[in-house]
């Protein structure tokens, strides 16, 4: 889950510095499904049961990367990374607890409450200037769905029983979703951009299938809380990639939090 934490980070800085997000995030998603295509070629197709949480989650997903897209345009990706990581595991952890009946222990919560606060106070403002509200509410509006595709492929994938193949069609589904919002919205200007994004969405591809493949076969074998609070030090790591590439600011109140989230994330693993 540490490895898929520093892929995501590496992932969002890629569609970050990209010049068009959304054909960029197609193309990149496009290019994971193409090279996962021989392999569910050649394996059954998933029943019903595991269909209906790969249609939830492709629905799920679009909605994340559109208002990830959307936060991305409004703000850095110091405010927006953090806000978008920083509530989810909470709300992945309530989920778990809801509809897969997973249990959470006094410590675990309160390991949880400590992790979501530290990565939320990466978002608090600097000294010199105050964040954008629209840039807050859509990394807070992602963050609803990542909690949401969290609990909803942990679930499908524990159905499927076969990582792989679920990947495989995850990455299907998101890729014909995200081309086809594309197609909507750039239509004469398409061709021209996936040229313009091809090769950074190229390195992008190894990303998306280390992230979310990693986490899945994690959610398969761990229960889904503390493995989702642990996939958001990506927070940590998306915070150097910002510092030391886009040039964002990270300073020693924010070492300080990573400190206060490690301790968050002790406490989930540990007690």
């Amino acid at each position: 889950m540490l490895l898929s934490a520093l892929a995501h980070a590496g992932m969002t800085l890629l569609t970050k510095r990209a010049q068009d997000r959304l054909v960029f995030r197609g193309l990149s998603l496009l290019f994971v499904a193409i090279l996962l295509t021989p392999w569910i070629a050649v394996h059954p197709i998933p029943t019903w049961e595991v269909w209906r949480f790969l249609l939830l989650s492709a629905v799920t997903i679009w909605a994340f990367n559109m208002l990830m897209i959307a936060a991305f345009e409004r703000g850095n990706m110091n405010l927006a990374y953090p806000v978008m990581r920083g509530s989810a595991p909470s709300l992945a952890a309530l989920s778990a607890y809801i509809f897969l009946g997973e249990a959470i222990n006094g410590w675990q919560m309160a390991g949880l409450a400590v992790a979501t606060f530290a990565l939320a106070g990466f978002a608090w403002p600097e000294k010199d200037g105050a964040p954008k509200l629209q840039t807050l509410l859509f990394a807070l509006a992602a963050s609803t769905m990542t909690a949401s595709y969290t609990v909803i492929d942990a679930a499908g994938v524990r159905a499927s029983g076969d990582v792989l193949t679920y990947t495989g069609w995850f990455f299907v589904l998101s890729a014909i979703t995200i081309m086809a919002t594309a197609w909507v919205r750039r239509r004469g200007d398409l061709v021209r951009l996936m040229k313009q994004e091809a090769r950074p969405a190229a390195t992008s591809m190894m990303f998306n299938l280390t992230t979310y493949g990693l986490a899945l076969y994690a959610y398969s074998i761990a229960p889904v809380a503390p493995m989702a609070a642990l996939r958001e030090t990506s927070i940590i790591f998306g915070a150097i990639l910002a510092a030391v590439v886009l040039k964002e600011s990270f300073g020693l109140r924010r070492i300080v939090l990573a400190m206060i989230l490690v301790g968050g994330l002790v406490m989930i693993q540990v007690l």
